[in-house]
């Protein structure tokens, strides 16, 4: 069946549109007629609109060019300050040793947050083993515990001795704030200065040692258990690091390392509880090997009751229950004397 247009009127407009219009109706436009039409229908400015449109059609906006940067591998492990070994884990492509270390030398700071036990302090220890000063932060931390104070000497007279920020900033030295959300957000203001671009520390409790210069090489790194109660952490703060990650408990690391599979299952079991709100508490790398070490000590028994007393008392019920499971022992109890 042919489709039959009568167009006559049109013909005197373009000799082709009536096969334009057709092509619309029978959804095979002649797409070559267009451009012709379209110059002769259209006004004599429009055209000219028109082909400088059609000269930039064909542009093509380019991407800007994308960094490439080489993966950052160091070494497997590092030894920190206590002689333990520190096994760098991938931060992404990079090891998470050379991401510190990185970041340090371009001043972008970095929070680390996690539960207690998963790594966070021996993966700074490990990064700058000779470099460190470590501030261990409560509620009741002061001014006083970064900057220093004067301390009564034996004679019975007073001296002045620097705190662990001054330290750091006169040394050109790592600081790492542990559990930085526990302190007072007023009192970590006394950092601030120091980590978006003036470089100096006022001690104000001691006009003698003024003003403070931050020496190359100072840095400050945050760690913090998001989940403790009681932790703030102010805009201030989260704003100036740059950097931020949750740490983990490497769970085949923890194997690697000699401690039982029932242990290791255990932890993971508990771990996704923990994530689900059903527990608060979940053993990690450092209950972990310490269980490896009791265990060869007291005997696998003994370590399992070791490690159920170290469970918060309302999560005791359903760790011995996930226990019970791994450990093939219907008789888990936390230890008692």
């Amino acid at each position: 069946m042919t489709t039959t247009i009568a167009t006559p009127e049109i013909k005197t407009l373009h000799a082709d549109l009536d096969e334009l219009i057709k092509g619309v109706v029978l959804h095979s436009t002649k797409t070559e007629a267009i451009p012709a039409i379209m110059e002769t229908l259209m006004p004599i400015a429009g055209r000219a609109n028109l082909r400088a449109k059609a000269g930039t059609a064909t542009k093509v906006k380019t991407a800007k060019a994308t960094k490439v940067v080489e993966p950052m591998i160091g070494e497997s492990q590092y030894l920190r300050p206590n002689g333990q070994a520190y096994y760098s884990r991938m931060w992404g492509e990079h090891s998470d040793i050379e991401v510190l270390r990185t970041a340090r030398a371009n001043k972008k700071f970095i929070l680390l947050y996690g539960s207690p036990g998963c790594g966070k302090t021996a993966l700074v220890e490990g990064a700058f083993p000779d470099e460190l000063y470590t501030l261990l932060g409560t509620g009741d931390t002061e001014v006083s515990d970064f900057v220093g104070g004067y301390i009564q000497t034996p004679s019975g007279g007073f001296e002045w001795v620097d705190g662990v920020l001054t330290k750091a900033v006169s040394e050109g030295k790592v600081l790492l704030i542990d559990e930085v959300g526990l302190i007072d957000p007023k009192v970590m203001s006394i950092v601030y200065g120091l980590m978006d671009g003036r470089d100096e520390l006022t001690i104000s409790s001691n006009p003698e040692r003024g003003v403070v210069k931050a020496q190359e090489g100072f840095y400050v790194i945050c760690a913090t258990n998001p989940n403790a109660h009681g932790v703030r952490l102010s805009e201030a703060l989260l704003s100036r690091c740059l950097i931020q990650a949750e740490m983990t408990t490497d769970w085949s690391l923890a194997k690697k390392l000699g401690v039982p599979a029932p242990a290791v299952s255990a932890g993971m079991n508990l771990a996704k509880k923990q994530l689900a709100g059903e527990v608060s508490w979940s053993p990690q790398m450092r209950e972990l090997l310490a269980f490896r070490d009791v265990s060869e000590l007291f005997g696998m028994k003994w370590a399992i009751g070791n490690l159920l007393a170290s469970a918060p008392e309302i999560d005791r019920v359903v760790v011995a229950d996930v226990f019970r499971r791994v450990f093939g022992d219907d008789d888990c109890r936390p230890a008692k004397i």
